[in-house]
């Protein structure tokens, strides 16, 4: 059977001599993974279709009875290619592309979910918008799609309010007040403006979101308090090559 799919590229794999694996992220059919033939030769029309990242639109022979697909052709959508011009950019896309391949399951499609990172990546693209401030939002987005939103308005022991910040200790996704916490070497100490931001974030659309005037220290923060709180829901984020590269930005 042919199937028409509009897709992100997430990852490829070279096979062979000149095919490659790749894995992608549809609208309408979630992750697929595809064998190009032949993609790899100097004379493949579809040579430079699967850069992770890539907006396309695939056509492939499906098998119901198989979890590799077919590739029968393909047209670029949009290539993002704003992103090849900054290092920063770019690290940030992939990060967003390995984030959201270990956070779904194979064929279960999430149209919002696929729609989210279409437009995180366009933002992203876009030099007039800040990084940080698209992937957060990506970030942020895609947790709550997952149905793991972060509650960062009051302590999970005693309710009261978390203006004045809060603490996560290592291994909880929960919030406790500075009464209620116990202090460890491997606690974060998130301050009340950075829940603010964080909140701000999960409260809004895209167009509702106000620049942040946060400082180096208190963004520095709000990476740590969003990739812990990622780990304890999504263990597989634990072990993300990107990672790697991002900590060394932002690290």
């Amino acid at each position: 059977m042919i199937q028409k799919a509009e897709a992100i590229v997430l990852k490829t794999l070279n096979h062979g001599d000149t095919s490659k694996i790749i894995t992608l992220y549809s609208r309408e059919y979630g992750r697929l993974k595809l064998i190009a033939k032949g993609v790899r030769s100097p004379k493949s029309k579809a040579m430079g279709l699967f850069q992770p990242t890539r907006h396309i639109q695939v056509i492939y022979y499906a098998k119901s009875t198989s979890d590799l697909q077919l590739f029968k052709s393909g047209e670029l959508l949009d290539g993002f290619f704003g992103l090849e011009e900054d290092f920063d950019r770019l690290t940030l896309a992939q990060v967003m592309v390995e984030l959201l391949d270990r956070s779904v399951e194979d064929e279960e499609s999430h149209p919002i979910l696929f729609q989210l990172l279409v437009d995180s990546l366009s933002r992203l693209s876009n030099r007039s918008i800040a990084s940080a401030e698209a992937f957060w939002f990506f970030h942020t987005h895609l947790l709550l799609e997952l149905g793991f939103r972060p509650h960062v308005g009051h302590c999970s022991v005693c309710r009261e309010s978390l203006d004045d910040g809060g603490s996560l200790g290592l291994g909880s996704s929960q919030l406790e007040c500075v009464k209620c916490h116990q202090p460890g070497h491997d606690s974060i100490l998130v301050g009340g403006v950075v829940l603010q931001v964080i909140q701000g974030l999960l409260d809004s659309n895209w167009s509702e979101v106000e620049p942040s005037t946060l400082n180096a220290r208190e963004r520095r923060t709000l990476w740590d308090f969003l990739w812990q709180f990622t780990f304890h829901h999504i263990e597989s984020a634990r072990g993300m090559k990107s990672l790697k590269v991002l900590r060394q930005l932002y690290g």
